[in-house]
């Protein structure tokens, strides 16, 4: 059943507007310009034409089955009514992105229920309500407008929010930052929940990395089941809402959710093997580094900077996270110590080394002998936003040199010029994970590292 909410032969968009601004036009203008090849049915009693589509006055209207319905309409009154034509019609697969239901409590508690009970008993599957549904390069159902393709990535995001997620994946593929498959926005659930899309994509071997953002969890036995077999596979991070008092109480005013017990929440995680976040950047940042980068047998780390300050900083950063330092091989420090005036060290300050050949021929030279070093199982790399990196940056020697190696890289960012710090952002951000500080970027390596640990020692 979950896959008529993402590869449909034929939509529905009830609450469809041909006014542009509009949830139901930007709804019906994703979908067309999205990669979807089915048929499109817009829904609406008052308009003749949207966007080049016919327009039925109901979902009974429309010949031929309907496989998924998308709503929004501006009442839960008429939500529930429509659920009831879905039924009629012989709908399996309804997305509500419509609020005012269980988490504005009182009737709207009631009107959910009913959205329920009517699903059940026709075998309606509802995502929903009050999320933006689905992103995707097959069908786009969001209330943001999509200015470009969504990529046919390997990471999956579910969240359980509506404008968040919607915000989210538009941000994501307009600015290429993370190289998605798909975003699920489901809000209440009142039916399709966390276990239902995390067994669904625990499936797909398109799908590489799962992420989620709960603010409760539906099923805790069922979950723990589900992540446990998912996490030995592929890496889950998991974001949980609602930890404190003061989340509890925003969590149910969100999405009438009672947020689970933190402590319970922050066991069952780790007895699955799924990988905490603690926010919705750090929800984004491990999945890129997850999905772009290999996996390491261990955690031990080559941190690569031009400022022995940095280096010291890094390494109480990965102390405190549970990285190593180990010394490099003496054949290491015996190919490097020409390039250098004091002994070759780890971390690997680059600065006498740039002194005498520049910054790009040391990348070239420096970089990749440390980082092959059979001590060295990942490196950090630190990179200032001044022009003397650009060379190097546009050049794409840093991807080359982690291509060959075969080991991951996290690149982090310092001081220096906004005009040249985004280059290094935008440009090198395309390709590998590039962090704005030296402990976003550490803290990401170290999940990779011990979720790399805890895979190779099980294959073992």
């Amino acid at each position: 059943m979950m896959e008529l909410f993402f590869n449909p032969k034929s939509v529905a968009v009830i609450g469809a507007s041909g006014t542009p601004g509009k949830l139901g036009y930007v709804i019906v203008k994703n979908i067309a310009d999205s990669d979807f090849a089915g048929d499109l049915y817009p829904v609406n009693p008052k308009s003749d034409e949207i966007l080049g589509y016919r327009v039925y006055r109901s979902v009974s209207e429309i010949p031929g089955e309907v496989d998924l319905v998308v709503t929004a309409l501006p009442t839960p009154k008429l939500t529930v009514a429509t659920m009831q034509e879905c039924a009629a019609k012989g709908v399996k697969a309804v997305i509500i992105e419509s609020a005012g239901f269980a988490e504005m409590g009182g009737d709207g508690t009631l009107y959910q229920k009913q959205l329920v009970d009517i699903a059940a008993a026709h075998g309606i599957r509802v995502m929903g309500p009050n999320c933006s549904g689905i992103v995707s390069r097959n069908i786009v159902t969001s209330i943001y407008p999509m200015t470009k393709k969504v990529p046919d990535g390997n990471v999956v995001l579910i969240g359980q929010s509506g404008l968040l997620a919607a915000g989210m994946a538009s941000d994501i593929v307009e600015n290429e930052s993370l190289s998605v498959s798909k975003v699920c926005s489901i809000g209440n659930k009142c039916d399709v929940n966390e276990n239902d899309l995390l067994e669904y994509f625990g499936n797909d071997p398109k799908v590489d990395v799962i992420s989620m953002y709960l603010e409760t969890i539906s099923d805790g036995r069922n979950l723990t089941r589900i992540a446990k077999r998912v996490a030995a596979q592929k890496p889950v991070i998991f974001l949980s809402g609602g930890r404190t008092e003061a989340g509890a109480k925003a969590a149910m005013s969100h999405t009438g959710s009672i947020a689970s017990n933190a402590k319970i929440v922050e066991a069952a995680v780790r007895q699955t093997g799924m990988i905490m976040a603690d926010d919705f950047t750090e929800l984004k940042d491990f999945a890129k580094v997850f999905s772009t980068q290999p996996l390491p047998r261990g955690n031990r780390i080559a941190v690569i900077t031009l400022a022995g300050s940095v280096g010291v900083n890094v390494s109480d950063l990965c102390a405190a996270h549970g990285l190593e330092l180990p010394k490099l091989t003496p054949e290491t420090t015996d190919q490097l110590k020409d390039l250098f005036d004091t002994p070759v060290g780890n971390p690997v300050d680059l600065y006498f080394s740039v002194t005498k050949i520049g910054f790009t021929k040391t990348l070239q030279t420096t970089f990749p002998d440390a980082f092959r070093d059979p001590n060295i199982d990942a490196a950090v790399l630190i990179l200032a936003g001044f022009e003397y990196t650009q060379e190097a940056v546009q050049k794409k020697i840093i991807q080359q040199i982690v291509k060959d190696v075969g080991k991951p890289v996290v690149v982090c960012m310092i001081v220096g010029y906004n005009r040249y710090k985004h280059v290094i952002l935008d440009e090198l951000g395309k390709d590998l994970p590039v962090f704005p500080s030296l402990i976003s970027g550490v803290k990401a390596l170290s999940k990779l590292c011990e979720y790399g640990s805890r895979r190779y020692k099980a294959s073992a």
